[in-house]
C-alpha cells in the first residue's frame, strides 16, 4: 500500500501489473537520510513552470555534485537516493530527463530504466546513465536497449551535461507548450460550439417571436407576444412593458405579468424624472443592466429590489430615435449578460418597438380613414337633403314658365326671357337629379332600376330629339341597328345616352362629327358614341369616371356640368350587369361603348 504518502515499490511494481518479489527486497537498500517519505528538494506539483530534471544516484556527493553543474539552468531539481525511490518521485509528477547512476546499491541503474520504460506515462521521458567506471560495449548495449538517450562517465566535462539537459529541457517546454495550446484549442473550440449554439438558439427564438409580432395588429396582441414567447427566451420570470404617455412626461403599465399587484400598484405611472432604470433607458435611450442585487443596490440605493428580483433589465423602446416607452425585465437568480445576452436583449425590444409603431399607424390610419367616411357621409347626405328640398322650388318654376309660355300676350323680348328661365331650369333639374343619383349610389346601396322590356331603337329616338333640340346647330350621325331589344330601365338607360351624348357635343368643336351606333354582339346590346374632338388627356383616364371629374374647355365651348354624369353613367350600367369602357387618341378620337346584357322581356 501506501508508507506515508509515498507509494512503494510494491505499489509501483502492482500498478504497473508485475508481482513484488517481497517487501524486504522492495526497501532493501535505503538508509534512514534515504527514507521514502523525503520530500526532493526543490519539488513541486505537476503543472508549475520551471520543468523538472530528475537526479538519480545512491552517492549523496554526486547528487550535490549534480545540482551544482545543473543549477544555472533554472530548473527544478529533484535528488533520489535509489531506483526506488526514483520510481515514487515519477508517480508524482513528470519530469523534463532523468540522469541515471548506473551502479547503485539495491536496484541498480538498468533495472531502475526498465521499469521507468515500463509504465506507459514515463516511458517516454529521456535517461542519461552515469557512470564512474569503464564502459564495455555489453553496458552499452544493455543502456540503450533499456531505453537510454545517453551514456555519460564520470567525470565529465559540466559543459557537456549542461549542454544536454539543456536539449531535453527545451524540448519538454515545447511539448508542454504544444499541449497547453492544443488543450487551449480544445477549450476555446468548445467555447464556440457553445456560442454558436446559444446564437443559433437565439436567432430560431427572434425569428419565432417576430412571426408573432407580425400577426399583432394591437398593443395588447404585441405585449401577449412579449410574455408568452419573449419572456421564455429571455428566461425571464417577470416582466412589464410601459409606453410613455400623451404628455410625453411618464411612463405607464401597458401590461405586466409575474409580478406582485402591490409591485404593480406602486410603478403604474412612474414620471420621467424620478431616477429608476426604466426612466433613465428612457431619457439615455440606451439600455439599464443590473446583473445582481449588488448592482441594484449600488446604483439605485434609494430603491429596495429584496424579494422582487435577483437581476434585472431596462430596455429602451426606440423607433427612428424617438423613445416609445420602456419594457422591464426580471430574473429569479443574479446573471451576467454576456455581449450575445445584451444582443439578444436589444433586438427583443427593436422587435417590439417596431411592432408597436406599426401598431399606431395602423391605429391611426384606421382613425383617419373613419373620420373620412363619417365626414363623406356627412357631405353626401347633406348634397341629397339640400338636392332633395330644391326639386319643390324648381318644379313651380317650371310651371310658372309653361303658363307663361300659353299666354299669347308676350312681347318676343319677353317669351325669349321664359324661354331661358325654362331652358336655366331644366339644366338645374338635371343637375338635381345627378346630385340625388350620386347620393343614392354612395349612400343607399345604388341607383334604383325599374327593369322591364326595352327597345334600343326608341330609346336612342327619344334622347336624340332632347339633345337636339338643345343643341339645334349640331348634327349627330345616327346607325341604329333592329331589334336590339332587352329587359332595362328605360328612363335610366336614356339618361345613359343623354349624358354621352352631351359630352360628346360639349367637348368637342363644333364642325366635329357625333355618331351614335347600336348594335348586337355575343348575346349582348352594344351602344358606342364617338366625337372627332381633342383625345382625353392621359391623366385624366384613370379617374374619368370618378364623382367631381370634369374635363377642359376649349375657349368657346360650355358646359354646366358638375362632373358627376360619367360616375352615374358607369353605376347605371354596372346596376345592370354591363360595362362601359372609353379609348381616345389623337387619330381616332373619342369613343364610349356601353355593353349591356339582353334579357329578353
Amino acid at each position: 500500500m501506501f508508507h506515508e504518502g509515498i507509494a512503494t515499490m510494491a505499489e509501483w511494481l502492482r500498478w504497473r501489473g508485475t508481482p513484488p518479489h517481497g517487501a524486504a527486497g522492495a526497501q532493501g537498500g535505503l538508509s534512514a537520510s534515504q527514507s521514502p517519505d523525503a520530500s526532493p528538494e526543490s519539488t513541486g506539483l505537476v503543472g508549475v513552470e520551471a520543468p523538472g530534471v530528475l537526479l538519480v544516484d545512491d552517492n549523496p556527493a554526486n547528487l550535490v555534485s549534480l545540482e551544482a553543474i545543473l543549477e544555472p539552468l533554472g530548473v527544478r531539481l529533484a535528488k533520489a537516493s535509489s531506483g526506488e525511490q526514483a520510481l515514487r518521485f515519477l508517480l508524482r509528477e513528470d519530469y523534463a530527463v532523468i540522469l541515471l547512476d548506473v551502479r547503485m546499491a539495491g536496484m541498480n541503474g538498468f533495472e531502475t530504466a526498465s521499469l521507468i520504460k515500463q509504465r506507459e506515462r514515463t516511458r517516454n521521458v529521456p535517461i542519461i546513465f552515469l557512470t564512474a567506471y569503464g564502459r564495455d560495449d555489453s553496458e552499452l548495449v544493455t543502456g540503450y536497449s533499456t531505453g537510454a538517450v545517453d551514456f555519460l562517465q564520470k567525470p565529465f566535462p559540466p559543459e557537456v551535461l549542461r549542454s544536454k539537459v539543456t536539449v531535453f529541457v527545451e524540448l519538454f517546454r515545447a511539448q508542454h507548450q504544444v499541449r497547453a495550446q492544443a488543450e487551449l484549442l480544445r477549450q476555446k473550440e468548445a467555447e464556440a460550439r457553445e456560442l454558436a449554439h446559444r446564437a443559433a438558439g437565439h436567432i430560431d427564438r427572434l425569428r419565432d417571436f417576430t412571426a408573432r409580432l407580425s400577426e399583432a395588429s394591437t398593443v395588447a396582441e404585441v405585449c401577449r407576444a412579449l410574455f408568452e414567447q419573449g419572456l421564455v427566451a429571455a428566461g425571464a420570470k417577470a416582466g412589464a412593458v410601459n409606453l410613455l404617455n400623451d404628455e410625453g412626461d411618464a411612463l405607464e403599465i401597458v401590461d405586466a405579468v409575474g409580478y406582485p399587484e402591490q409591485v404593480l400598484a406602486k410603478w403604474r405611472r412612474i414620471p420621467l424624472s424620478n431616477p429608476v432604470p426604466l426612466t433613465e433607458a428612457v431619457r439615455e435611450q440606451r439600455p439599464i443592466w443590473l446583473g445582481s442585487l449588488e448592482d441594484w443596490q449600488g446604483r439605485y440605493p434609494h430603491l429596495n429590489a429584496y424579494g422582487i428580483h435577483e437581476s434585472a433589465i431596462a430596455l429602451p423602446l426606440l423607433v427612428k430615435g424617438r423613445a416609445l416607452g420602456a419594457i422591464g425585465l426580471s430574473f429569479a437568480r443574479a446573471r451576467l449578460f454576456t455581449e450575445m445576452d445584451r444582443a439578444f436583449f436589444s433586438a427583443l425590444a427593436h422587435a417590439c418597438a417596431q411592432a408597436l409603431e406599426q401598431v399606431r399607424l395602423i391605429t391611426e390610419e384606421r382613425r383617419v380613414h373613419e373620420e373620412l367616411r363619417r365626414r363623406s357621409e356627412f357631405e353626401q347626405q347633406l348634397v341629397g337633403i339640400v338636392s332633395h328640398d330644391l326639386r319643390n322650388p324648381l318644379a313651380a318654376i317650371s310651371m310658372s314658365v309653361g303658363l307663361l309660355e300659353k299666354k299669347g300676350e308676350l312681347s318676343d323680348m319677353q317669351r325669349r326671357t321664359v324661354q331661358r328661365i325654362g331652358q336655366a331650369s331644366e339644366r338645374a333639374a338635371r343637375m338635381i337629379r345627378d346630385l340625388l343619383d350620386f347620393t343614392k349610389a354612395r349612400l343607399g346601396g345604388g341607383i334604383a332600376l325599374h327593369r322591364q322590356p326595352t327597345d334600343l331603337r326608341e330609346v336612342v329616338t327619344q334622347v336624340l330629339d332632347e339633345v337636339q333640340g338643345a343643341h339645334p346647330g349640331r348634327p349627330v350621325q345616327v346607325d341604329v341597328a333592329p331589334d336590339v331589344r332587352g329587359e332595362w330601365d328605360p328612363d335610366r338607360i336614356a339618361q345613359v345616352l343623354t349624358n354621352l351624348l352631351s359630352n360628346a357635343l360639349a367637348y368637342s368643336p363644333p364642325e366635329a362629327p357625333v355618331r351614335v351606333r347600336t348594335f348586337a354582339e355575343a348575346g349582348q346590346a352594344m351602344v358606342s358614341v364617338y366625337n372627332g374632338g381633342d383625345p382625353i388627356p392621359p391623366e385624366l383616364m384613370s379617374r374619368l369616371f370618378e364623382p367631381m371629374t370634369r374635363g377642359m374647355l376649349k375657349e368657346g365651348q360650355s358646359s354646366r356640368s358638375i362632373g358627376l354624369g360619367l360616375y352615374i353613367v358607369r353605376d347605371i350600367i354596372r346596376g345592370h350587369g354591363g360595362s362601359v369602357d372609353v379609348v381616345s387618341s389623337q387619330e381616332d378620337g373619342t369613343t364610349f361603348t356601353v355593353r349591356l346584357p339582353r334579357l329578353q322581356g
